[in-house]
């Protein structure tokens, strides 16, 4: 009989694991570390799950599915408010209807501690952030604790401005001030004078900023106190240890970031624009010697010698103009007597010239008889003149 060659033609016979004896049976040593065979012959893992304490595997043995329908002790049962939505309700009573129900969950996982979701709908968790005790307070429980909170409060609040009829909890109170820090770059620009210019002249800068934005802007930290003065009240709340930065305070949310916005802006400009081009500069320094008495008004001031603004008589750079006050009674121009005007043979210019003539003189009798004076014709053109 030919056999091949080069080939291995000896059967495997059964397979069997490290520890099994010849006959096939399970030796003690390989009962007792658990390894065993299935039902079918094969090896690995018993494709049926095992049962335990009598359950069936559709009980402990499967994952249970996920469902988007809540379990049947998350239920919300508010008395008095009904379990469907009818569809007579109108889009008020549904938008009051969910309202309730949100703050109702809310106030269940904040009465029962059940705020942390899933790991699965988890945001990674942000760098720690210590007191002064050296305590944590931004844990993962306190950060979705104050989500929740925040939430119902808005809540609350958005549906008692909408809802005339709305009564909110009985542990509802009303927000605290909402409180924001801008940070001053002091020392990256030690040369510039943030406070100075955040406050203004007599505080006239800071008071528009406020009265814009509607928050109350106070400067703490580092420097916000001059050196050498005695420690008040205010030097003790300044929170001197801090940086330099501004604490702004408001009612709402949208008052802060508009006061934000305005030291911001005061800010940036004062370190990107070099201090002879800041505008903002400019005009406090205006402003000031305005409130000192001492301003003056060159920019619209009017030069004598040849009529141009911006500059005095004495800082012109013309030469001495000895016509330049000179006015002519024909046409109303200066730099010229009457005698040498161009228009003098021009009938319509010497009538409105004899016009205000007339006009003058008839002025000045009614001025002279308001005083008792009695003027003659003559008199009066001359005293016209």
């Amino acid at each position: 009989m030919w056999k091949p060659t080069g080939t291995n033609d000896i059967p495997l016979g059964l397979k069997r694991r490290f520890g099994d004896s010849d006959d096939g049976s399970v030796s003690p040593q390989a009962r007792n570390t658990g390894a065993s065979m299935s039902p079918s012959g094969e090896r690995g893992r018993d494709p049926t799950p095992k049962m335990t304490n009598g359950n069936s595997p559709s009980e402990n043995g499967q994952r249970k599915r996920r469902s988007r329908w809540g379990a049947s002790d998350t239920k919300i049962n508010i008395p008095g408010l009904p379990t469907a939505i009818s569809s007579t309700m109108t889009k008020e009573q549904r938008e009051q209807y969910s309202v309730h129900l949100r703050i109702e969950e809310i106030n269940r996982k904040l009465r029962t501690g059940d705020i942390v979701p899933h790991e699965r709908d988890r945001s990674p968790s942000p760098e720690p952030v210590y007191n002064a005790e050296g305590k944590r307070v931004n844990t993962r429980d306190a950060r979705y604790r104050k989500k929740l909170e925040d939430e119902r409060q808005h809540i609350i609040e958005d549906a008692i401005k909408r809802y005339p009829d709305f009564r909110p909890p009985a542990d509802y109170r009303k927000a605290a001030k909402t409180t924001d820090k801008v940070y001053i770059p002091a020392k990256e620009f030690p040369e510039i004078n943030f406070i100075g210019l955040l406050i203004g002249p007599r505080g006239n800068t800071l008071k528009k900023m406020e009265s814009e934005s509607g928050a109350k802007i106070s400067i703490r930290g580092r420097g916000s106190v001059k050196e050498g003065k005695s420690r008040t009240d205010a030097a003790a709340n300044a929170n001197q240890e801090e940086d330099l930065h501004c604490l702004v305070t408001a009612d709402t949310e949208e008052k802060v970031k508009i006061a934000v916005k305005l030291i911001e802006k005061v800010i940036e400009t004062s370190a990107s624009v070099p201090e002879g081009q800041n505008e903002l500069k400019r005009s406090q320094l205006r402003e000031l010697a305005a409130l000192n008495g001492t301003l003056r008004d060159d920019e619209n001031q009017t030069c004598t010698n040849c009529g141009g603004v911006g500059h005095r008589r004495y800082e012109c750079p013309e030469q001495q103009n000895v016509t330049n006050n000179l006015t002519c009674k024909i046409c109303g121009g200066q730099g010229h007597m009457a005698r040498d005007c161009l228009q003098r043979n021009n009938p319509e210019f010497m009538q409105k010239a004899q016009e205000r003539e007339e006009q003058l003189d008839s002025e000045y009798m009614n001025l002279m008889a308001e005083l008792g004076e009695k003027v003659t014709d003559g008199e009066a053109g001359a005293g016209a003149k």
